[in-house]
């Protein structure tokens, strides 16, 4: 599968299990190696607009407005075929171009750019827009939203890359085995080009019936 791990800014060989300590579904204890885990987070809108669930019994269903649902509308309507190419990519359903900040912004400012932005990611980048981290705003919020102290003392500097290419079923087993909200998505020159957060996958699962075919 398509995924890659990054260690400050670093492609590195080492298989992620080796740095990312497996979840589950049936986990129980907080992760706190890398992106925070599904707690507070759940509790705030992730990267993205916000959306609702439509009713079944009210006005006819309009035609989707976010990228995720508008990917999965086109895959659905698409004739199924028995092929590995023709799964759902990331290239369908990620958010770009992407949010970014520097490891030198304070923590304060970090917060106002995510509630301006109405995000609840940011990646940390270098000046070559190559993925350093991830910051959260779990991350800000248990350093004090009014700090003035450098993000670079508080965001995860070990994260789980996507490339276009991967397939979306790939991206959703990882965010459940690592317990992780997000993931850079960057090209075959490590340079950013997008995210994929847990809201993208959730507008999937309420796009439509035949979740089967990517899932």
């Amino acid at each position: 599968m398509a995924l890659y791990v990054y260690d400050h800014g670093y492609r590195i060989q080492t298989p992620k299990e080796g740095l990312f300590k497996p979840g589950g579904v049936n986990s129980l204890n907080r992760s706190r190696h890398a992106h925070r885990s599904a707690d507070v987070e759940d509790k705030l809108h992730a990267d993205g607009e916000k959306f609702t669930v439509p009713h079944k019994f009210d006005s006819p269903p309009k035609e989707p407005a976010d990228a995720a649902s508008k990917a999965y509308a086109a895959f659905a309507e698409e004739p199924e075929v028995d092929n590995e190419a023709a799964a759902l990519t990331v290239s369908r359903i990620m958010v770009a171009p992407v949010h970014t900040t520097t490891d030198a912004t304070p923590v304060i400012t970090a917060w106002k750019r995510m509630e301006s932005l109405e995000v609840s990611h940011l990646i940390v980048s270098n000046d070559g827009n190559m993925p350093m981290g991830l910051l959260s705003k779990t991350d800000l919020i248990e350093a004090g939203k009014d700090s003035i102290k450098p993000i670079t003392e508080i965001y995860s500097r070990k994260l789980i890359a996507a490339t276009p290419e991967t397939r979306v079923q790939d991206v959703a087993i990882s965010f459940i085995e690592n317990e992780i909200n997000a993931m850079p998505v960057v090209d075959d020159k490590d340079s950013i080009v997008g995210i994929v957060c847990r809201t993208d996958l959730l507008r999937l699962l309420v796009s439509g019936p035949h979740l089967e075919r990517w899932v």
